[in-house]
């Protein structure tokens, strides 16, 4: 090998990895990933039972799924993160198998869902300390999800309005150590609840994490827009994802509203759709608004297409891709 070679090989050995996301098939690097939804639901159970394993039609599920799938994705995406919870509804091996149907890329997660008024939460969460459910997380996370093999791409929690409950206060605080531990972003289910915001906000800095590594889920709901501005101009994602024809406006507003702040770069735009809700006994929320309708608007509101491919792309992206080497080693397709 010569000299020029040599020194060739030694900075590709010494570059940072590039970004990557985690998903239902591996990882696959941020460059790969296009257009992105980044909460949605393809399936569920919410609404019944709480079970670790859910009980699906895999039938119908897939001939209700996939051919919705195809209809979104020649709208242009190409990514979906599937926001469905443990016990309620989420299933690795079905997000893997339409993946493999329609060449989207997935991704699915790790948590418990605390809202709900904890219905979601397992018994035994109760008992545990916040380092034994982390320890849970985290083993998901290196060793994938049960038997499957399929690593989670984000950490999902949910917290119940008002101030957060002494279940919800030990969800973040698991969340934020298993972040430590795997690099995985932690989205949370908050909604029109600024205080419980300052709280968690409060925690991950106790606990040594970056706001940037925490998703305010629903934040559209928030009726304080100076709260939504706040946690932005903390590092937080801002998550405008109850994207539908009635709210429209609503999310067109606030994005022309964190432009104006210069916090653009931290929003992300979604439906909180479902395709196959509660195991297909009620009808479906659609996930298309984005592309009929929002897009269109803020094209019409002067967005730029490189802010809107910061929107669509960039920012869903940079908000889900692995933080530190835990997954260096597995390759990046």
């Amino acid at each position: 090998m010569d000299r020029r070679s040599f020194l060739a090989s030694a900075a590709a050995l010494a570059a940072p990895p590039a970004p990557a996301v985690m998903t239902v098939r591996g990882l696959a690097a941020v460059s790969t990933l296009g257009l992105m939804l980044p909460h949605e639901h393809l399936f569920s159970m919410f609404g019944e039972e709480p079970a670790e394993h859910a009980q699906y039609d895999s039938d119908a599920l897939l001939a209700a799924v996939v051919p919705y799938l195809k209809s979104v994705q020649k709208l242009g995406c190409a990514t979906i993160v599937d926001a469905t919870a443990a016990y309620f509804g989420r299933a690795p091996r079905i997000l893997r198998t339409v993946s493999e149907m329609t060449g989207l890329h997935l991704v699915t997660n790790t948590g418990y869902y605390g809202a709900a008024n904890d219905r979601y939460v397992p018994k035994f969460a109760f008992d545990e300390s916040a380092d034994q459910l982390a320890a849970r997380w985290i083993r998901e996370a290196r060793e994938g999800i049960g038997a499957s093999g399929i690593r989670p791409g984000f950490i999902k929690l949910g917290v119940d309005a008002g101030p957060l409950s002494a279940i919800d206060r030990k969800l973040i605080v698991a969340g934020a150590r298993a972040h430590r531990a795997t690099g995985l972003v932690i989205a949370v289910h908050t909604g029109d609840n600024a205080a419980a915001v300052e709280q968690q906000l409060a925690i991950l800095k106790a606990e040594g994490v970056s706001t940037a590594s925490w998703i305010w889920v629903h934040a559209n709901q928030c009726k304080d827009d100076a709260a939504v501005l706040a946690a932005a101009s903390q590092g937080a994602w801002i998550s405008l994802d109850g994207l539908d024809p009635t709210t429209l406006e609503r999310h067109l507003a606030l994005c022309l509203s964190l432009r104006q702040q210069g916090k653009l770069s931290q929003v992300l735009l979604s439906h909180d759709g479902n395709s196959f809700r509660a195991g297909g006994k009620r009808p479906m929320r659609p996930y298309t608004e984005l592309f009929t309708g929002l897009l269109p608007r803020l094209r019409s509101a002067s967005f730029s297409q490189d802010e809107i491919r910061m929107l669509t792309v960039e920012n869903p992206g940079r908000a889900f891709a692995v933080r530190g080497l835990t997954f260096v080693n597995q390759g990046v397709p």
